[in-house]
């Protein structure tokens, strides 16, 4: 039981969003060192991160709503909580039928699937798609038009 209710809390730990909050300081710092000339956090829509373990390792990682600055192209920044790494899909780098620019995108969410968690990105009434982690890469899967 005690193992049971271990992994349900780090579940929850995992999980966490904050309708409002800011994204966690050791994220932003990451972010601040290795990206902000680059691109900026963006705030819309709400809400413009999220935590969850998107590579499966058993730590915390970040999803920040991003903008390369030169092009305005949206996309997400994924800063791995383990080894601090940052992984970017959109933004001007084109990943799966997303293309480089997210900018369409108008809801996203964390779908809990096993041992890494997915993002769930789509246009309301229209096409959605996950992006996970394959154990190498992040991909991209379609699931509606």
């Amino acid at each position: 039981m005690k193992i049971l209710a271990a992994s349900f809390l780090q579940i929850l730990a995992c999980l966490t969003v904050h309708a409002g909050a800011e994204p966690p300081g050791w994220a932003v710092k990451v972010f601040n060192e290795k990206l902000s000339t680059r691109y900026e956090l963006v705030q819309k829509p709400e809400p413009s991160f999220y935590v969850a373990d998107f590579n499966g390792d058993g730590t915390s990682d970040v999803a920040l709503l991003i903008k390369e600055k030169a092009t305005t192209k949206v996309g997400i920044a994924i800063v791995e909580g383990g080894e601090r790494k940052i992984k970017i899909v959109g933004a001007g780098k084109s990943f799966g039928n997303g293309g480089d620019d997210f900018g369409w995108m108008d809801v996203w969410s964390v779908r809990h699937a096993g041992k890494a968690d997915r993002l769930y990105v789509a246009k309301s009434e229209s096409a959605s798609a996950v992006i996970y982690w394959d154990g190498s890469k992040y991909k991209w899967q379609q699931e509606g038009d």
